[in-house]
């Protein structure tokens, strides 16, 4: 029993409270626009400081022709998340339109980009290519959050993550693969290769295949009727679009101004890496600079190439395991980690002679960009109410280009006069900021619960909010059946997945008491597998979405023990006692033997008051199995 992805869907009040679940192919097609539009900021990343370089920049000018970065995220996050929380068409959702927009921008300006021949017609394309970068990236953020239920929003981003890694790993990889093809190793008139002509064009079919098809594939939830007729009230244009993102810096959770601490040292870090890599590569590896160019610099230029693609592929794997680690030991121990290796990685960098040695401190970076492309964002998807998502994912983006602006402005001056105009310097001075970035973490004190996040903790001790699995027993017989349905209420509101729990004996057993009043076990497979399927029969999918169906043989209490384990995000749900047991019971032996020794909540249903004949259908009263009831209904 799974979902798939839907058209638009009507919700009433609580909508972004029941949001259905969402298979694993529908969540895949909802974020494959990621690999394009990352594919698009890969290049930004690794081939257009280059390309600057070959029409005519200087090293020291990179921070300052890089200003188009800052200032587009600065001012478009921001303003379309807004604009976009406050939009909806009947045809188009909320988050779609925006996003088509910008990936169209994007591949035009891609497919423009290496015909350029002039600097200042090159800084025009990099702002509008990152204007349209930052208007799909911005509500492709939201439209996860909006779209998912909080119990797959942690899946959703590392999803997110995955793919962000291997758009960035075709992009660094292609600008390292295609430079080593001879057929284009001349160069158009403009002074650019053949090779990057390629890189653009890849990445312009890339961006559009990508996004156009996961936007067409994937339905946004509708908006309750209040939300619709907020949102129809709610004033229009910029000036009420800029004062909602001033009262949501106001009204920020403290946490998200925890985040924005590390942020000043770890984004001013990361901008000088990515325009520095090529130059440092190029004096301790190659031999090379920009200003003599030759193979020898288009070889410092590629190898940056695949020193990004290889820690993006690290990013791609690492990112499978982070959020497990952030859920046990808190994000901010997590990330200040990830920051931790980044810095020593980036260290180390700028002192390696030889060019495959220095792929081996990408490990330390792509584990870092794992942490940073998925944690925060998940916290703050978390924490938020979810319909001011979008400008509050424009208000962290704010947190990384404001520090990024700072770079821009200052690092100039910086690199010509205290690093002494060397790449090298300019990569130990990231890897200094990340180690400042990395004790800022540890620094942060663990927030109020009040404040703290439901799916990733920051690092507070926090109460459980939300359910990962409901886990139910039940013998087929119609009072487990009742319990079986409050089971499936309670997955269904907590977006969970249900977990129906049959146990039995085998006749091998020891034979389980079955004197008049006592609870009986179901006796063998075949009759257990029997009670197991009538016990899920009635879930319907619009109740339950995920349900997993377990056979144990043993103890009914100690099966639904187990399959709980230690995880105290779990919730049992046990009847108060079984149709085999004395009527006077008020708490069988198997829910009392469950309450005793369980790490997690139980919910105890009442069935003993239950009139069976009035409260379930005749053919539903028939004999239970051989013996009575089990996990769920107990004597």
């Amino acid at each position: 029993m799974t979902t798939t992805t839907s058209d638009t869907v009507t919700t009433g009040p609580g909508a972004a409270e029941h949001k259905p679940l969402m298979t694993g192919p529908a969540l895949l097609m909802m974020n494959l626009g990621f690999f394009g539009v990352q594919f698009s900021f890969g290049l930004t990343q690794s081939a257009v400081n280059p390309l600057f370089l070959l029409i005519g920049a200087n090293p020291e000018q990179l921070p300052i022709l890089n200003l188009a970065g800052p200032v587009t995220g600065l001012i478009i996050q921001p303003l379309i998340g807004a604009i976009s929380d406050r939009t909806w068409h009947p045809r188009f959702g909320r988050r779609r339109p925006f996003i088509v927009a910008g990936s169209i921008l994007c591949a035009i300006i891609l497919f423009l980009f290496p015909f350029v021949g002039v600097l200042w017609l090159g800084v025009i394309c990099f702002w509008l290519l990152d204007a349209g970068n930052n208007t799909s990236m911005e509500p492709y953020r939201a439209f996860i959050s909006d779209r998912l239920p909080k119990s797959q929003l942690a899946r959703g981003f590392l999803t997110q993550s995955m793919f962000t890694g291997a758009g960035a790993v075709l992009a660094n990889v292609s600008l390292f693969a295609l430079q080593k093809v001879e057929a284009l190793q001349t160069e158009a008139g403009n002074g650019v290769p053949y090779w990057m002509f390629a890189c653009f064009m890849i990445g312009t079919v890339c961006i559009l295949l990508t996004v156009l098809t996961a936007m067409a594939r994937t339905r946004e939830l509708k908006p309750s009727e209040d939300e619709l007729e907020e949102m129809a009230n709610a004033p229009r244009g910029l000036g009420p679009a800029v004062r909602e993102i001033a009262d949501a810096v106001r009204s920020m959770p403290v946490a998200m101004h925890k985040i924005g601490v590390v942020f000043a040292f770890q984004w001013y870090a990361m901008f000088i890496y990515w325009q520095f890599l090529a130059v440092s590569l190029g004096e301790t590896v190659f031999n090379a600079n920009p200003e003599q160019g030759g193979p020898a610099w288009d070889d410092a230029i590629a190898w940056s190439g695949l020193q990004n693609g290889a820690y993006n592929f690290v990013t791609m794997v690492s990112a499978l395991f982070l959020v497990g680690f952030a859920q046990r030991i808190g994000a901010k121990r997590v990330h200040a980690l990830a920051l931790g290796l980044a810095a020593l990685a980036l260290v180390w960098l700028a002192h390696i002679d030889n060019q495959y040695v220095a792929l081996v401190p990408m490990i330390g970076v792509g584990i870092f960009w794992a942490s940073a492309v998925g944690v925060p964002y998940l916290m703050v998807a978390s924490m938020v109410p979810a319909k001011r998502t979008g400008v509050y994912m424009g208000i962290l983006n704010m947190m990384i280009v404001v520090p990024m602006l700072v770079q821009t402005v200052t690092f100039g001056w910086i690199y010509e006069h205290w690093l002494d105009g060397k790449g090298s310097n300019a990569i130990i001075l990231a890897g200094v900021l990340l180690g400042i970035g990395a004790v800022a973490m540890l620094w942060v004190n663990p927030p109020d619960e009040a404040d703290e996040s439901p799916i990733v903790p920051l690092g507070g001790r926090r109460s459980i909010t939300v359910y990962d699995r409901v886990v139910v027993g039940s013998d087929g017989t119609p009072t487990s059946l009742y319990a079986v349905d409050r089971a499936a209420e309670v997955a269904q509101a907590a977006q969970a997945r249900l977990v129906v729990v049959t146990a039995y004996r085998d006749a091998s057993d020891e034979p389980a008491a079955s004197a008049p009043g006592l609870h009986r076990d179901i006796s063998g497979v075949e009759v257990a597998r029997e009670a197991l399927s009538k016990s899920v029969t009635g879930l319907t999918r619009e109740r339950a979405r995920y349900i997993e169906q377990l056979l144990v043989r043993g103890d009914p209490a100690q099966a639904l023990l187990d399959t709980v384990g230690n995880n105290p995000a779990n919730l049992i749900v046990v009847g108060n006692r079984g149709l085999g047991a004395s009527q006077g019971a008020l708490l069988g032996s198997v829910p009392a033997g469950v309450v005793r020794n369980a790490v997690c909540d139980v919910l105890v249903v009442q069935t003993s008051a239950l009139d069976e004949e009035r409260m379930f259908h005749p053919s539903s009263t028939e004999s239970p199995p051989t013996g009575s009831p089990t996990a769920g209904e107990s004597d």
